[in-house]
Formats: structure tokens, sequence, C-alpha cells
């Protein structure tokens, strides 16, 4: 198959989840997801080649609006997806620490881009793109216990579009929390809800990622490096 009729069916499929997920526009999808919006216009008309990191930030949106897609799908159709193993799939990268009250100071992870402080085992498919955060603290309770795990999209999402959900936050100030995002006071800000710590009011949030799935304490495992090393 050539590089155009890819491109082109690759953009076919794009529109067809962007069209599923309720945006009337490339235009609209573009501007309420903050993303280029010649890029995507490009990826959807067919006239770029989509990245997988693109159809993961794609596929990973669309799906928090209800559509059944994947980055394999809109890259390959689902059809023509090459398979990839059941333990590979089960496998998810740990970023750090987030808690519900008290401040993780991210800082202190000093993580390079891509690098992940371990690898834990899930009792399920994860899509690719996603990463997972360790809960610390009981602040959170009665939704979240110490330990459990949150999955999210590494690529995050505009808060507007989180207001009323749960998701993994980091702050202007580069603290990191999970909390539940409501409305602030003025454009650009908002609060910060849990159940059991006060609210922080106003805050100016410089990344955020709604939560795909919680993973209790007793579920996951950590990937051994022996064993990371071994499947490598």
């Amino acid at each position: 198959m050539d590089a155009k009729k890819i491109r082109k069916e690759q953009g076919e499929r794009l529109k067809a989840a962007r069209a599923a997920a309720g945006y009337r526009s490339a235009r609209e999808a573009a501007l309420q997801n903050e993303w280029p919006e010649s890029s995507y216009r490009a990826h959807e008309g067919g006239t770029r080649t989509i990245g997988q990191d693109d159809a993961e930030r794609y596929a990973a949106r669309f799906r928090f609006d209800g559509v059944d897609v994947t980055a394999r799908g809109i890259l390959f159709g689902d059809a023509d997806a090459p398979a990839q193993t059941v333990e590979d799939l089960n496998v998810v990268g740990v970023k750090g620490l987030v808690s519900a009250g008290g401040v993780i100071e991210t800082e202190s992870e000093q993580l390079a881009d891509g690098d992940d402080l371990y690898q834990i085992s899930v009792p399920f498919p994860v899509e690719e793109g996603t990463i997972a955060f360790r809960v610390s603290g009981t602040s959170g309770y009665p939704k979240f216990d110490p330990d459990d795990v949150v999955l999210c999209s590494k690529h995050g999402e505009n808060p507007e579009r989180l207001v009323g959900l749960y998701a993994v936050v980091m702050t202007g100030t580069g603290d990191r929390y999970l909390k539940r995002i409501l409305q602030g006071s003025k454009k650009g800000r908002f609060h910060l809800e849990s159940y059991n710590a006060p609210l922080i009011s106003d805050a100016r949030i410089k990344w955020a990622s709604g939560i795909i799935s919680t993973v209790h304490a007793r579920s996951w495992s950590q990937v051994s490096r022996a064993a990371k090393q071994a499947a490598e």
C-alpha cells in the first residue's frame, strides 16, 4: 500500500472517531483539546501521516468521550493492527506518587522524560500511552486507598473537559494531586476537591489527565528487573 493511501485511510478513521465523539469539525476538536489545529486538520485530511504519539493522544481523548477506538485502530484499522502479547499489554510504568491531600513535590523524583520509577503488572490490558501513579496517604479515602494505583494518559487533557471528574493534576507551582476538578471563579482557574482535605481554590493547572481506571493495591505487582531483562 502506498503512503498516500495509508494517510488517507488513517484520516478517514480519525474523522469517524472524532465525529462519534461529538465534535462537529476538525477545528472544534483541535481547539477544545488544545491540539495544533493545522496538524490535526492535516492528519484528518490525510495529507500528513499520523505518528504513534498523536494516535495515542487522539484515541485517549475520544475514548474519554465514549468512543471505542484505539491508537492501533486509527493507524492500521482494527483488522490490520499488529498483534501484541498479553504480557506487554498488562505492563504500565509508574511515574510517581500522588495524594488527594498532602502535596507531592515532583522535583524530588528527578525522572528523565519517558523514564519510570518502576513498572507494574495489572490484571487487564492497557492502551499504549497509559501511565500510572501510586496513591500515597489516606486523604483520598474512601474513594482511594493507600497504594492503590490510578491509570491515566501520559498526554494529558484540557482541564475544562475534566470539570466534575477526578484527575491527576499538576499545578502551576509543580505540585501533584489526585483531585476532583471544579470550575474556578475565573477563566483558567480551577478548584481542586477531595474527600478528606481542604479545598484548593482557584489553582492554575499546568497538566491534568483524567482517571482511566483504579487498580486496588492487592491487584497489581511490581515487575522485577530480572523479569524485565529476560523479556527484552
